[in-house]
């Protein structure tokens, strides 16, 4: 019964690993937004 659960643990960790990672790439990847521009703009 104990290499269920450890076989669990590790199928989870790797599991949040791979989300964790997915999040990061897709942080570090997303395109720039549009330029921070004043919304008046004065001569």
């Amino acid at each position: 019964m104990q290499w269920l659960f450890t076989s669990l643990l590790i199928v989870v960790s790797a599991g949040i690993a791979g989300y964790t990672g997915y999040l990061l790439r897709r942080l570090f990847t997303a395109p720039p937004g549009p330029p921070d521009v004043p919304a008046e703009q004065t001569p």
